[in-house]
């Protein structure tokens, strides 16, 4: 009897000192270019993460996003709510017990699940202890965060568990703008639009005619364009060159919102000046706060990228409402706990941005959104970019367009792997990679109009080249690319992933006029053409709107079966890139590898450089009213 009480005790003993065996659930191969290892936090200070637990369903997500999305399916327009999606994704009813039980024993004792995530608090030691890592300081330009290059769960986890932030993801530094220009002040014109398709825009809206019986897909594009637009862009420039001459009704239910990230922040008084300047009728935007987001209205350089997309869209789309959607790097919310150290807990926005996005009901989210943030995409761990890709996929199944800056830094700047193995390769960017976004390109020029040469695309080394753009994809590689391009390409690029961009729109050269701190500059980039192409389907959308029709959703099914017809096919001019220089900056990339030759060319029909082209407004308006 003693020696069977003996046995039971050791057993227990045993039971509860032996590890849980844990397998690495995330690893960088090392630690990310530009970021240096500069010291180790206090063990004892407080570290907030989230636990992302796994979603189910993920085939169903892709499916039903094609069946709303492309046009002649039988549940076209037929938007998904919020509620239905978060039901069809949740993961297993015992992910999130099981990863409380596994906390809790390990002695956390803040934590707080919503059913999708956990998110919980504990000290930098017991963090350590409980991923089998170890947290240090890293250094970019300034910018220090406390991160480490790889983690692991137990074993029983693993598949409960899609990923932890902020751990392996170091994220971008700087706002994706280009290099800065001389600073010299423009003047900047204030001219009216011509008259030349009134009638078009008059005939449509009154919610009776029909569209294909108004007007005809067979108009070409405004060669009329002001000589001063060769000089310097404006919205009058931006709307003679897509045929844009649309008043849309701010009631009609269209709204357009964009994402500022890190501490951008527009200026209402620049957006005054600059209305003033281009005799744009004043109008404001509203301001929604994420994770410690911060309004901030003095004059400092934390205005030029989003100064830019609210001027822009403003000047396209007026008098539409417009949204600012400010995200901070705060960590994720647990009820009753103070405020962390903030140096400790600077979270990246992706994850962030797009849950507060899916928190919102259809009803209060805006039909459009735009965004010009992006990293290469080998700096995003794997399962972290896919994450997020899958929550821009669930804004697409609830009929939201989301459109995204392809980047500007041409075929790519570092061009080589961050696998330890340092394998020389193009640079896609994401989230442009990303299947379920609207990747905008760039061009340059007017007369004619053709690609930017540091225009980003590609194809991605993440995700796989989906159904909607094979057909246009295919034709490029087969017809377009010659086969010993192609082959000495393929060294360096995944030809089997999804291409990008998807469009495109002026980007530089001339630039845009801009007011930024109380004064006139000049901006650009494709951090310009997204919020004008997006400008662009919110006039559509108004138009659908006003004729009893649903948002265009997501867009890619509609733009590459349908829509492209009515886009301006660019043809000439090419991106460039891995030279050693970043074409964003103009800066040396210390260590990068070079490969000759590398660049895209555009093309006939789609290409990795403008994508399937520019927009004609008017053919678009006619394509959109008659789906």
């Amino acid at each position: 009897m003693f020696s069977k009480c003996i046995f039971q005790a050791l057993s227990l003993w045993f039971s509860l000192t032996l590890p849980i065996f844990a397998a690495v659930h995330e690893q960088l191969a090392g630690v990310p270019v530009g970021w240096t290892q500069v010291g180790a936090p206090a063990a004892s200070d407080t570290m907030i993460l989230q636990i992302a637990l796994t979603q189910q369903n993920l085939d169903q997500l892709d499916a039903k996003i094609l069946a709303v999305s492309t046009p002649g399916s039988a549940s076209y327009g037929q938007y998904m709510d919020g509620d239905a999606v978060a039901a069809m994704l949740a993961p297993l009813d015992n992910a999130s017990p099981a990863v409380l039980a596994w906390l809790k024993g390990a002695g956390v004792t803040n934590a707080y699940s919503d059913g999708a995530n956990v998110n919980f608090s504990t000290s930098v030691e017991s963090a350590n202890s409980l991923l089998s890592t170890t947290f240090n300081y890293y250094e970019n330009a300034g910018i220090q965060k406390l991160r480490t290059t790889e983690y692991s769960v137990p074993d029983d986890l693993q598949t409960h568990i899609d990923l932890i932030t902020p751990t392996t993801y170091f994220g971008k530094t700087l706002p994706q703008v280009p290099a800065r220009k001389p600073q010299r002040k423009p003047q900047i014109p204030a001219r009216k639009m011509g008259h030349r398709v009134r009638d078009l825009a008059i005939r449509y809206y009154n919610g009776t005619t029909n569209s294909t019986a108004s007007c005809s897909t067979n108009s070409t594009r405004n060669d009329t364009i002001d000589a001063s637009c060769a000089t310097l862009i404006t919205p009058t420039c931006i709307k003679e060159l897509y045929n844009i001459n649309y008043t849309p009704d701010p009631n009609s239910g269209s709204k357009i919102a964009f994402g500022s990230f890190l501490n951008q922040s527009a200026r209402t008084e620049d957006l005054s000046l600059f209305q003033t300047a281009q005799g744009i009728p004043q109008q404001g935007f509203s301001v929604q706060l994420i994770n410690g987001g911060v309004n901030d209205q003095a004059i400092d350089e934390n205005h030029g990228e989003a100064d830019l997309d609210v001027e822009y869209i403003s000047g396209v789309s007026h008098p539409l409402p417009i949204i600012s959607y400010i995200t901070g790097g705060s960590p994720p919310f647990i009820p009753n706990l103070d405020e962390p150290t903030a140096a400790d807990n600077e979270n990246e926005p992706y994850l962030n941005y797009y849950q507060y996005l899916l928190s919102l009901p259809n009803s209060a989210l805006p039909n459009v959104i735009t965004n010009s943030y992006g990293d290469d995409e080998q700096t995003v761990p794997e399962k972290y970019a896919k994450r997020v890709c899958s929550m821009i996929g669930q804004l697409g199944l609830r009929g939201i367009s989301v459109l995204e800056s392809a980047g500007d830094t041409g075929v790519g700047a570092p061009c080589q792997s961050n696998d330890g193995k340092m394998t020389p390769q193009f640079t896609p960017q994401f989230p442009g990679t990303c299947p379920h976004i609207t990747a905008v390109g760039g061009t340059q020029s007017i007369s004619p109009e053709v690609a930017w040469v540091a225009g980003s695309g590609g194809f991605s080394n993440y995700f796989t080249r989906p159904a909607y753009q094979a057909a246009a994809v295919t034709t490029y590689l087969d017809d377009h690319i010659s086969a010993a391009t192609k082959e000495y390409f393929s060294a360096f690029a995944n030809f089997s992933g999804r291409g990008f961009p998807d469009v495109s729109a002026h980007s530089l050269t001339p630039d845009y006029a801009v007011v930024v701190n109380g004064a006139p500059g000049l901006s650009g980039g494709t951090s310009a053409a997204a919020p004008v192409f997006s400008s662009v389907i919110a006039l559509l959308n108004d138009a659908r709107f006003r004729a009893g029709k649903p948002a265009l959703g997501f867009l890619n099914p509609w733009l590459y079966s349908i829509g492209y017809t009515g886009l301006t096919d660019i043809t000439a001019g090419q991106s460039l890139g891995c030279n050693g220089i970043d074409l964003q900056t103009g800066m040396p990339v210390p260590g990068a590898s070079i490969i000759p030759y590398a660049s895209w060319n555009a093309t006939q029909g789609w290409d990795p450089v403008t994508g399937l082209g520019v927009p004609n407004f008017e053919k678009l308006l006619c394509l959109a009213l008659a789906l």
